[in-house]
C-alpha cells in the first residue's frame, strides 16, 4: 500500500501499455476516456438541432467502427436518429442503424444496442482516434493485479443544453475512478466501487466505457472492461467486456 494517495496517482508515475502504445499513467484516465461519447438524436428542428439521451462507448472492432449504448437508453427514442458530432461540433453524422437483442428480465447481458458507423467515419477520418481498437477482453487474475478500473461518461446534470438562447451546447464529461468490488448474480455483470463517492447522481453515464488496468507480467496494461450499465454515486454496474465482444461477434464475424 502506498498510505492515503489516490489510485491514479499510484500509477502516475508508471508507463501503461494501451494496445501495444505506452501511454505515461498520468496521462492513461484521458487517454481512455477519449472513447466515451455523449449519445446525441438527431433531431429535425430548426433550433432543438440534438437532443442528448447518456453516454455511449465507441469500439473499432473486426475492421467496422461501432458505437455502443444500452438498450433502455433508447426507449420512446427513434434509433434511426442516434448520431455522432465531431469534437468541434460542427459535424452530425449518423449511422447505418441498430442492432441488439430482445430485453431481458433475468438478465442485463442483453442490454446493449449496436450502431455501425464505419462508412461515416471513413468520410470523417479525424474520428478514428476517438474508437478504441477492441482486440481482447482483459486475461483472468487476481484483484490484487487490478490497480484501478478507469469510467467516463456524461451524466445529464453536467450537460450544458442552451441551444434556445445562445445555441450552446456544453459536453462535460466525468471520469470515475474504481476498484471492483463484488460479482453479482447476474453473470454479465461486474459491480464497482468508487474510489470516491459522487457529490451527485450518475445519472446520464449508462452506455459509457469502463477501462480495466491491471499487472500483467509485474507491468500495467489497459484493457476494455465493458460499458456502464447502470450507477450511483458510490457503485457502477458494467457488462462485462466477454459479454460486449460476444454480442459484435454474433453481428460482425
Amino acid at each position: 500500500m502506498l498510505g492515503d494517495e489516490t489510485l491514479l496517482r499510484k500509477f502516475a508515475a508508471l508507463a501503461v501499455n494501451v494496445n501495444g502504445l505506452i501511454v505515461p499513467g498520468r496521462s492513461v484516465a484521458n487517454v481512455l476516456a477519449r472513447h466515451a461519447f455523449s449519445l446525441v438524436l438527431n433531431n429535425d428542428h430548426e433550433t432543438y438541432k440534438v437532443s442528448l439521451v447518456g453516454s455511449a462507448t465507441a469500439v473499432r472492432f473486426n475492421g467496422r467502427y461501432i458505437l455502443l449504448c444500452t438498450n433502455h437508453q433508447l426507449r420512446g427514442q427513434d434509433p434511426q436518429q442516434v448520431s455522432m458530432l465531431k469534437d468541434d461540433g460542427s459535424v452530425l453524422v449518423t449511422s447505418g442503424g441498430i442492432r441488439s437483442y430482445t430485453m431481458s428480465a433475468e438478465t442485463d447481458a442483453y442490454d446493449i444496442a449496436a450502431f455501425d458507423f464505419t462508412e461515416p467515419v471513413n468520410d470523417h477520418p479525424d474520428l478514428k482516434k476517438r474508437f478504441f481498437d477492441l482486440k481482447q477482453v482483459p486475461p483472468d487474475t487476481l484483484n490484487v493485479n487490478v490497480i484501478a478500473m478507469l469510467l467516463a461518461g456524461y451524466p445529464a446534470k453536467e450537460q450544458i443544453y442552451d441551444l434556445a438562447e445562445n445555441n450552446h451546447l456544453g459536453l462535460r464529461r466525468q471520469h470515475v475512478v474504481c476498484l471492483p468490488h463484488e460479482q453479482p448474480s447476474d453473470e454479465a455483470l461486474l459491480t464497482l466501487r468508487a474510489e470516491t463517492p459522487l457529490g451527485n447522481e450518475p445519472d446520464g453515464m449508462s452506455g459509457g466505457s469502463a477501462f480495466v488496468i491491471q499487472l500483467l507480467n509485474g507491468e500495467p496494461h489497459a484493457y476494455f472492461a465493458g460499458m456502464i450499465v447502470r450507477g450511483g454515486r458510490e457503485f457502477f454496474h458494467i457488462l462485462k467486456s466477454g459479454f460486449v465482444v460476444e454480442f459484435l461477434r454474433s453481428l460482425f464475424l
